[in-house]
């Protein structure tokens, strides 16, 4: 089994325990669409070496550098932070992680800590723009194909390194994040999503040329979990457990007719050129994750031809208030095609759980006995419907309450111990309650 988010219910059983015993992200103004520091609060700890891979090409070894960014302990008042990994772009060819210093920036002002890294580029191509790719390299896609799988063991070595030295940047090791742009934001989903299995269907000869995908550079054996993928005008394989039961919430960024990353399904860098592999863009994954029932959004540039153009600044505001909804337990899928639409989540804060219930409340909601609930209307005479959620906003059951109706009951004996929320809706009224199922 994959040492990732898989989609099975022993990862759900994971997911849950380890919200269970989390510290509480969900705080007002924090993580949210402004920045909460400034950038004076910011350290940055730069050219740290995480991965020492063997270059497949060049059969040269190559030191892989990381900078981080993260808020100065002396005027945080978090003890641990969550983090956020990102990968810069440029076809698997070209680019540095310094592309991303700006993001990892305001990330870290929005509370998180962030890295930003490199990974082995090149795969026999010498190309240097979109139009030399296709008239020079078309030959050597297989190479295309290894550079995408090697660029995703460096992103796991990355992966590992923080997990292990997590204490160093006050990091919490249960809530990592992944994200990039183009070739980085394909490395990112690769990252989060692939399993040996589909990385060698992907690559018949990657084992082979590189090595398995988790024991590439470095010696960390450290397993972790990824809560979520922040994907700008990124694709995956067709191979990949995300387009079968991906379970993984991603917040998605694609211009509508990009041909150098298909939006939808198509194949990679095929503007002007024979295409080469093919791949699920954020359209298709946003489709796929929103059938599972997994809480994602995708942020479209309509009509657009262009290659990675949502604004950086809007985007960080939007994947920063994402991630916040997953952090507070009120993640909603949701499309866009209007790039300017403001976005607010400053005001988000914790959820009460089933003991901390208020007059106001239009429902209560009692424990019967360990495991049953009785659910009753307070001050209310209109039906309501309600839906009871996972933490990935995945419905587990439906109830409601019917205008001539004061209370029901249900059970929670059947579900994997950890965190549900029950959200009850109205014509104008909205209310959640988290049950902690031991």
């Amino acid at each position: 089994m994959s040492k990732h988010l898989r989609s099975i219910p022993g990862f759900v059983f994971i997911l849950l325990t380890y919200f269970c015993h989390g510290q509480n992200y969900c705080l007002s103004d924090r993580f949210s669409e402004t920045a909460f520091f400034d950038s004076s609060e910011i350290h940055v700890d730069s050219n740290i070496t995480f991965s020492s891979p063997m270059h497949v090409f060049s059969q040269t070894p190559v030191n892989l550098n990381m900078d981080v960014y993260y808020p100065d302990m002396s005027t945080d008042s978090l003890a641990l932070r969550p983090f956020i990994l990102l990968i810069h772009g440029g076809a698997f060819l070209a680019g540095s992680r310094k592309e991303l210093s700006y993001d990892c920036m305001e990330y870290a002002r929005r509370g998180f800590v962030a890295a930003t890294i490199d990974y082995r580029l090149g795969w026999n191509c010498q190309a240097t723009d979109i139009l030399s790719i296709c008239l020079f390299c078309q030959a050597y896609n297989p190479d295309l194909q290894t550079a995408t799988y090697c660029a995703a063991q460096d992103a796991r070595a990355a992966l590992r390194y923080i997990h292990a030295n997590a204490s160093s940047y006050h990091i919490d090791p249960d809530y990592l994040f992944t994200g990039g742009e183009s070739a980085g934001a394909i490395t990112a989903l690769h990252a989060t999503f692939w399993d040996q299995t589909e990385a060698n269907t992907f690559d018949p000869s990657a084992i082979s040329r590189a090595g398995l995908l988790d024991t590439a550079g470095n010696s960390f054996t450290d397993t972790y979990q990824i809560r979520a993928v922040i994907n700008s005008c990124g694709a995956v394989s067709k191979d990949s457990i995300l387009l079968n039961n991906g379970i993984i919430p991603v917040i998605n960024f694609h211009d509508e007719f990009d041909c150098v990353v298909p939006a939808q399904y198509g194949q990679v860098i095929s503007c002007v050129c024979q295409p080469f592999y093919w791949a699920a863009g954020s359209g298709a994954i946003y489709s796929r994750l929103n059938a599972n029932g997994v809480c994602s959004q995708y942020h479209q540039v309509p009509l657009s031809t262009n290659h990675c153009s949502f604004p950086k600044n809007q985007l960080i505001a939007k994947a920063s208030c994402f991630l916040k909804t997953l952090l507070c337990q009120n993640c909603q899928s949701s499309f866009s095609n209007q790039p300017g639409q403001p976005v607010s989540c400053s005001t988000l804060s914790g959820i009460p759980d089933v003991h901390q219930q208020v007059a106001d409340d239009f429902f209560i909601l009692n424990e019967i006995s360990t495991n049953h609930y009785q659910l009753k209307r307070n001050q209310y005479t209109g039906p309501v419907e309600f839906r009871l959620t996972d933490l990935s906003g995945k419905r587990m059951s439906t109830l409601s309450l019917k205008a001539e109706q004061d209370e029901t009951e249900f059970s929670v004996e059947s579900f994997a111990s950890g965190i549900y929320f029950l959200f009850g809706e109205s014509k104008n009224r909205q209310q959640r309650i988290k049950i902690i199922k031991p």
